[in-house]
């Protein structure tokens, strides 16, 4: 029988859903009796799954996972290359749902902020299987609208993932004014390429005593959130295949392409190029 997907579902969104809404690209269930492996990048997105029955293992990042029937859910990012491996004599079953949307990759570095990508938590797998079945039949049906639909299973879906992290469940630390102020300045201009100096100068602050607060503040450097915000604005900006690379590279105020690419690249494993062909499979 080897890998069988007669239940799969496989999904074009829209242009208008790629760029604005959390959309299914392939859902269903598979059943393998052999090894499915993957290459990194070899599709866009990320996948939840379940087991239904059977056993199993998964390789992905260098490390081993054991797959079995149970109350739990696994949040697999497809940039990493993957393995789903049956167990001798085994049929191994599976169900999921395969989806993007924008700023799919802060919501893995939140989601997967915990060494594993399982998830469990009983009460939550009846609302993920009857959110599947409801996916399918949207997508099979397409009735007018049913992207939108789409796009707020799937966020429920992950709602349910978040909580089961207590990713929000934490009170946020009092940010200072002065912090705030850059907050505020940064997320009102995210394309620029701010500097040190104008930052102190919004916070009233030497540059050295606003990193100190900002870092004890935000659980982050300033640095570091500089860049992981004009990394969201070029992924952002990619989507509009209306803007050449160059044009992208221009509103992100980079001095040239060949610098934006290769910021890109430095910041996530690959070129900008390659980015939209990967959100277009």
């Amino acid at each position: 029988m080897k890998i069988s997907q007669p239940r799969m579902c496989f999904v074009e969104p829209s242009a208008p859903a790629r760029r604005l809404l959390w959309h299914a690209l392939s859902l269903g269930s598979v059943t393998r009796d052999e090894p499915e492996r993957h290459a990194g990048y070899d599709k866009p997105g990320v996948f939840l799954f379940w087991v239904v029955d059977g056993l199993g293992r998964m390789e992905v990042e260098g490390a081993d996972y054991p797959l079995e029937r149970g109350d739990c859910c696994w949040l697999v990012d497809l940039r990493q290359p993957r393995s789903y491996l049956p167990q001798m004599g085994s049929l191994l079953h599976t169900e999921g749902v395969r989806f993007s949307g924008p700023g799919v990759e802060a919501w893995l570095e939140l989601l997967r902020g915990q060494p594993d990508f399982r998830f469990s938590d009983p009460k939550d797998m009846p609302m993920l299987r009857r959110s599947l079945r409801r996916l399918l039949t949207l997508v099979r049906s397409q009735p007018a609208g049913y992207e939108w639909d789409v796009h707020l299973i799937l966020t429920n879906m992950l709602g349910k993932l978040l909580a089961s992290r207590q990713i929000l469940s934490t009170p946020p630390s009092e940010t200072v004014p002065a912090v705030a102020r850059v907050l505020a300045a940064v997320l009102a201009n995210p394309a620029r390429d701010w500097k040190a100096r104008e930052l102190a100068a919004v916070a009233h602050l030497s540059y050295s005593r606003l990193r100190e607060l900002f870092r004890r503040s935000q659980q982050q450097t300033l640095h570091e959130f500089l860049q992981r915000t004009r990394l969201d604005q070029a992924r952002r900006l990619l989507g509009d295949r209306t803007l050449s690379i160059k044009e992208v590279a221009a509103q992100l105020n980079f001095s040239s392409e060949f610098y934006f690419s290769h910021f890109f690249r430095h910041a996530t494993g690959i070129s900008p190029t390659q980015f939209r062909e990967d959100c277009r499979t």
